[in-house]
């Protein structure tokens, strides 16, 4: 990834903030109009593109099945993943590891 127009980025600096810009004269509506006119470029590497075409199939060489992990995604953002069922089995499982044998 490459990522360009980087004439507003700084060296090190103390941590110590807080940062501020030193005020200058220009009005709002120029600065407004300045900034408006700075555009952001970003470029993705071949392998990066590859990688997020493959992440976004139904399944893949790998073995790893993507509808699967993307819809356990949905459901852990949305709050309904876990549910009590699922718990307990984790629960007995983890159970059955501490048992000796």
């Amino acid at each position: 990834m490459e990522i360009y127009n980087t004439q507003y980025v700084h060296g090190p600096h103390n941590i110590q903030g807080p940062h501020r810009t030193v005020p200058t004269q220009e009005s709002s509506s120029a600065a407004a109009a300045r900034y408006a006119a700075l555009q952001d470029d970003i470029q993705f590497s071949d392998e990066a593109m590859r990688l997020s075409d493959l992440a976004n199939n139904k399944s893949s060489s790998s073995g790893i099945r993507y509808d699967l992990v993307n819809r356990i995604k949905a459901e852990i953002a949305a709050g309904t993943y876990d549910t009590p069922d699922k718990m307990d089995i984790a629960v007995d499982r983890m159970i059955g590891q501490l048992k000796p044998r």
